[in-house]
């Protein structure tokens, strides 16, 4: 009887009318049945009150819900605001939602977002709770923090379910337990993450990366910096899988991943995915080179992944790049008339293992183009680049990769060093130009030059 009254008791909460009504913590409190308390903020000059929340709240479908700006809000054991009306987080000075009612460590809080139009959140500070979305409508999360979630979610900002494009700008996530960004499986949420930092998340070091989500049309991550610890050998980067087989169309440009399991993976067929200049750091902190470690790793057995990659640096990966299967992988293709031109540009330095370097590892049949690559070989010599290349000449079964021309290197600025097989020449707008020097701007094995 004594558990009965218990469970009963947490699961107690209080649900607006739907009546039209605009809501916020201070109206919420001076209302009875909320139970919510109030009191001063008294060690902290960014905040003016604190509110304790003990039992959960919903805001119904049709009432409004706006947060109140320098406040920090209090959430009791599985306390969840949840919001199925409309709502506004967007805040000028900032407040924080904390899971530490009455001074003490709780866990399983959250704000749920339920909505069916958009809900944008600014400048609002979570501490252990974690934000969920359930919306019909697009979630904009800017200038956000996210530190120590407890792992009660499967992220910090999970999307649940799938809703209309949405957009992660400048925000950061710290020490999570889980991923710091994620989404269901069965969630083709359309997103657009940008300039945001995460730094060693998935600290209960499970088998989870730090942005772990599906694969969606169109999924945009770009200019953000993803740090692991290496002491935690189970967490990636950025992980995207598709074992749906939804529409996809991803490009991830301008990152810094360094020091994770890996730096980025697909898992599952993807019908495009963009890499461009990124840049990929010693993410090779996997214990066993056969299960993972790679800079960039593709693995499609329905052979439906095309793949694009142009102006990344990987460095320090038990392996560069990884193909697995896969339909179509273009790491740079010189051939000026060709619709899959890339001027490739992408550059290795010391990715190995087991004594060996690895730069690009092709463990599948299809042909993989790498022209147009700084490789990781004292001289980029056919002969030399093939020691760093692993495939049809090491194993007959395996597809080839066409790594030559490899990418020229200036011998001072504004001065190039043609030698006889130098790459092509192209015009910014991607025409080809005779192979005599001429004066102004041009590209060749994807770096732009200046010839005075």
């Amino acid at each position: 009887m004594l558990l009965a009254v218990s469970a009963t008791a947490v699961r107690a909460q209080f649900t607006t009318a739907g009546d039209g009504t605009v809501y916020s913590f201070k109206t919420l409190s001076e209302l009875e049945g909320t139970d919510i308390s109030v009191g001063e903020a008294k060690d902290t000059p960014l905040y003016h009150s604190i509110y304790q929340l003990p039992k959960s709240i919903t805001i119904a479908e049709g009432d409004k819900f706006v947060m109140d700006d320098g406040i920090i809000v209090r959430f009791g054991q599985n306390v969840t605001l949840c919001i199925e009306g409309e709502a506004d987080f967007c805040l000028s000075s900032g407040s924080l939602f904390d899971s530490a009612l009455d001074g003490g460590e709780t866990l399983g809080a959250s704000i749920l977002i339920k909505s069916k139009t958009d809900t944008p959140f600014a400048n609002c500070h979570f501490y252990t709770v974690g934000l969920e979305l359930m919306s019909d409508g697009a979630t904009s999360v800017s200038h956000c923090h996210f530190y120590h979630h407890d792992g009660s979610s499967a992220a910090a900002l999970f999307f649940i379910t799938a809703g209309a494009q949405s957009l992660v700008d400048d925000c950061h996530f710290e020490h999570c337990a889980k991923a710091a960004i994620g989404s269901a499986a069965n969630a083709p949420q359309p997103m657009t993450i940008s300039h945001c930092s995460l730094e060693q998340n998935s600290t209960a070091n499970n088998n989870i990366p730090q942005i772990n989500i599906t694969a969606a049309n169109r999924l945009t991550i770009e200019d953000c910096t993803i740090t692991g610890n290496p002491e935690n050998t189970m967490v990636g980067g950025i992980g995207i899988s598709n074992f749906m087989s939804y529409d996809a169309d991803i490009t991830i440009s301008g990152c810094t991943i360094s020091d994770n399991r890996y730096g980025i993976g697909l898992v599952g067929p993807a019908a495009s995915i963009r890499i461009e200049n990124c840049t990929l750091m010693n993410n090779r902190y996997e214990t066993n080179p056969m299960n993972g470690g790679s800079g960039i790793s593709l693995y499609d057995p329905y052979q439906q992944t095309c793949a694009v990659m142009t102006g990344n640096h990987i460095e320090g990966s038990l392996w560069g790049v990884t193909v697995i299967g896969c339909k179509d992988v273009n790491l740079g293709c010189l051939e000026s008339n060709s619709d899959r031109w890339n001027p490739g540009g992408n550059s290795f330095k010391d990715n190995g293992n087991g004594g060996q370097l690895y730069d690009l590892y092709n463990n599948s049949k299809i042909t993989v183009f790498a022209q147009g690559n700084t490789w990781n070989v004292s001289e980029q010599t056919e002969e030399q680049i093939e020691t760093v290349v692993f495939h049809q000449k090491d194993d007959p079964k395996l597809g080839e990769v066409i790594f030559w021309p490899a990418a020229e290197t200036p011998d001072s600025i504004g001065h190039l060093q043609f030698a006889p097989g130098s790459l092509p020449r192209y015009s910014l707008k991607g025409q080809r130009l005779k192979d005599a020097p001429r004066r102004g701007l041009s590209i060749i094995g994807g770096k732009i030059f200046l010839q005075r």
